[in-house]
């Protein structure tokens, strides 16, 4: 009987663990063709580092999004303290940004993360629940959570 409760507290405290471990294998679904919708920004990951950060991890001025809304080439919305427009093509699972821009007024760092990168997006993966675009050769990601 004991056995059977350390071996239950080890799967419990494993599973646990793995919650917060970084998810390389997102699970793409290629029937969805493109990325219509509105996103919020949950996570940026890096895969050679093994690091995720959250917005509780950075200044984010108490909780501020980084909220947008897709349309079949087009892109507004929310990073945190200031609106956000701009363009991009998607052939496949590729996507350039052709243009972004928006104002950087009182921006924190969780805004800034994503500004600093959204230029430099080369490929995504999505299913019904997660956004997720690549960069820097695919060795860093952020995913966004449908709204």
């Amino acid at each position: 009987m004991k056995k059977i409760f350390l071996m239950i507290g080890f799967i419990v405290i494993t599973a646990g663990c793995e919650k917060d471990q970084l998810n390389e294998n997102f699970d793409d679904i290629q029937t969805i063709q493109n990325i219509s919708g509105t996103w919020t920004v949950v996570s940026y990951e890096d895969f050679e580092t093994n690091s995720v950060i959250k917005k509780n991890d950075v200044d984010s001025f108490n909780g501020m999004d980084v909220t947008l809304t897709f349309t079949i080439d087009s892109l507004y919305g929310i990073n945190t303290t200031n609106t956000v427009f701009g363009n991009f093509i998607l052939s496949g699972r590729n996507v350039q940004m052709t243009s972004y821009g928006g104002t950087k007024v009182g921006q924190p760092e969780w805004g800034s993360m994503f500004s600093g990168i959204v230029i430099s997006l080369e490929s995504y993966r999505i299913n019904l629940s997660q956004l997720r675009f690549y960069y820097n050769n695919n060795n860093n990601s952020v995913t966004l959570n449908r709204n």
